[in-house]
């Protein structure tokens, strides 16, 4: 959960390198060589705006402590949302990945070698990932009393503690945040192929996301999902970020190939759109807001997660192609940085939300940093120790 910036990084490279391929095309063309070439400098430059999805995920990181800290905002279900939005990051930006690698090697006329080793290479980045870390978590677990089972990870009965089966990802095993895990890797093995049937389709590569968008709008108005559920219950939330990360390399690709540039009127509706959607998003997740202002809600009342997935994928596609000051605020350094140690403050967090010389402070402010502050630091620390080296 929140683990994917080293694939930001890679994704940046990829963009970058993109970028750099058609600035070597330009070279041969006579005309319009120097406005075509300026396109392609700014499109060298588009890369680093991919770092707002470290930002998204540093307040999605934050918005789960928060929801765990059964103290600020219990009125709402922010930590649902966070959720969500790891959801749509990792589906989102691994699809993409995969994605423009796969066309790299199509284009290459690659062996099945060579493709063997790309998914060898896949699934292993994959796994050193998130397994050491969450391994670990594990093994402190079940060296502990309890008690302290109990006290930090919400195990309601300790005493069935069973390491193997956390190990495994048995389904009854799934304590606290560990039940994102298991989904997460699940749906890492169905991206590849995926990947590979949209490409195999070439110019008709839209036709079963028509039927696939309707039946992720449905069953994210009427299916009621909840934390420690199987994977098809989520599985449309991971599907919406695959299938946006599809949307975004065809049009980013477009658009390079073209040299297209947006007029003023078309940024204008592009982001008549964009705040429509963010309003909407921030309204279902406060709910109220615009709800309250405007209109209620005209969608079904569906009991658990908010439906978000979606909204929260056109977002994400605007802001990759036509970067606003929305970009530039979750770039901020301190988001950004949250995003980068996300995984370590999901997984850590209630070692510090739930222990005795935090609950036990008084001062409303006093719990308030003795949470976060620390939080941050543990995860800091494990960052560096443990997920740096894995990640080599």
């Amino acid at each position: 959960m929140g683990h994917s910036h080293n694939d930001d990084a890679e994704t940046v490279t990829l963009l970058a390198q993109d970028a750099l391929e058609a600035q070597s095309d330009v070279k041969d063309v006579d005309t319009k060589q120097t406005e075509v070439a300026k396109k392609v400098s700014e499109t060298a430059a588009a890369p680093s705006k991919i770092l707002f999805l470290d930002g998204v995920r540093g307040l999605a990181a934050l918005l789960v402590v928060t929801q765990h800290s059964h103290e600020y905002m219990q009125d709402l279900n922010l930590g649902a949302c966070a959720v969500d939005a790891f959801f749509v990051l990792s589906s989102f930006l691994l699809t993409m990945l995969f994605m423009k690698k796969s066309v790299k090697l199509l284009a290459q006329g690659a062996s099945i070698r060579k493709w063997a080793f790309t998914l060898a290479d896949y699934f292993s980045k994959r796994f050193f990932r998130v397994y050491p870390l969450f391994a670990l978590v594990a093994t402190v677990l079940w060296m502990l009393p309890n008690d302290a089972k109990h006290q930090y990870y919400r195990i309601e009965e300790p005493e069935k503690f069973d390491l193997v089966k956390v190990l495994t990802f048995d389904f009854h095993s799934r304590y606290f945040v560990l039940w994102t895990l298991p989904l997460e890797i699940t749906f890492y093995l169905f991206i590849p192929g995926f990947v590979l049937a949209v490409l195999r389709l070439r110019q008709f590569w839209w036709v079963p996301f028509v039927p696939a968008y309707g039946w992720v709008v449905y069953e994210g108005l009427y299916t009621y999902r909840w934390s420690q559920m199987v994977l098809s219950r989520h599985f449309p939330t991971f599907l919406a970020g695959s299938i946006a990360a599809v949307i975004f390399v065809k049009i980013n690709t477009w658009i390079g190939e073209n040299s297209f540039t947006f007029s003023t009127y078309q940024v204008g509706a592009i982001r008549a759109i964009e705040g429509t959607t963010v309003s909407i998003i921030m309204s279902l997740s406060f709910q109220g807001l615009f709800f309250h202002w405007i209109h209620e809600n005209i969608a079904p009342s569906t009991p658990g997660f908010p439906f978000i997935s979606v909204l929260l994928t056109l977002v994400l596609v605007i802001e990759m192609l036509l970067p606003s000051g929305l970009s530039s605020l979750l770039e901020w350094s301190a988001l950004r940085y949250c995003g980068k140690v996300s995984f370590s403050i999901y997984l850590l967090h209630g070692f510090v939300m739930y222990a005795e010389a935090v609950g036990a402070q008084a001062n409303y402010y006093d719990r308030f940093f003795a949470s976060f502050g620390p939080t941050i630091l543990l995860a800091t620390v494990s960052y560096h120790v443990l997920l740096c080296p894995t990640n080599l």
